[in-house]
């Protein structure tokens, strides 16, 4: 019996032709375990595709309140990214805007009012601090307040004359309605934002000049690479 030569014990083993057939792919003969490796594989195993991936964005609080639910103080803030436009959704308690949650009822409060409406609809880009070396301008904004808190005729002054039997009946009902609990108020803020590039990393809420009377924040935040949400501070960081 003649002793296996150096040649024959170091001979890979056969291919099965079904290997071929499956794969298809450029093969590459590895000499540590003779056999054959497909291209592909070893792609995967050299390169991590992953690291191309933008980090998701993150927001760090306690999870949101009930969807829908009307909490004094409370807003609720939705930002979505696409590319350099950013989005802005955002739902308040009327009382956190005006200081209260009914029509306005004098001249005063009407202008107390229309200069709340007026800054929140131009002061969109006011409520963050956008990640170092953004910049974002305001390009629209739409407001929606609940009936009563604008138009020339909302909320005027009673005028002499009218029947005081009516406006006590009125006043009443308001009343009930407060005392019940019942009269919960919202404005509602979509604004549109462009940016000087995409807004990728650490950000801010800054709600303290604009919405003082705000004390939480229902942030939930969309990018590209995903979402996350949080019941937050007025001036809580965050990652687009």
């Amino acid at each position: 019996m003649h002793p296996t030569s150096y040649s024959e014990r170091t001979q890979p083993p056969p291919v099965p032709a079904m290997t071929y057939a499956i794969l298809d792919r450029p093969q590459v003969r590895s000499p540590f375990v003779g056999w054959t490796i497909p291209c592909l594989l070893l792609c995967v195993a050299c390169g991590d595709s992953s690291s191309a991936r933008p980090a998701p964005p993150l927001v760090e609080g306690e999870r949101l309140g009930t969807p829908g639910a009307h909490e004094h103080g409370i807003a609720r803030m939705g930002l979505a990214v696409d590319g350099t436009r950013l989005t802005v959704d955002l739902q308040l308690p009327a009382e956190s805007v005006f200081g209260f949650e009914r029509a306005p009822r004098s001249a005063e409060e009407r202008a107390t009012a229309a200069e709340a409406l007026d800054r929140l609809r131009t002061g969109g880009a006011r409520l963050f601090a956008f990640p170092e070396g953004v910049t974002c301008a305001l390009d629209s904004a739409e407001v929606e307040a609940p009936e009563g808190f604008e138009g020339d005729h909302a909320g005027e002054d009673q005028q002499p004359g009218e029947d005081e039997g009516h406006q006590h009946q009125e006043d009443e009902g308001h009343q009930h309605q407060e005392d019940e609990g019942q009269v919960h108020e919202e404005v509602h803020l979509l604004a549109s934002l462009t940016c000087s590039s995409e807004p990728t990393g650490p950000a801010s809420l800054r709600f303290a000049d604009l919405l003082p009377d705000v004390v939480q924040v229902d942030l939930t935040v969309f990018t590209a690479a995903g979402e996350a949400a949080g019941r937050v501070a007025p001036d809580a960081s965050f990652r687009f």
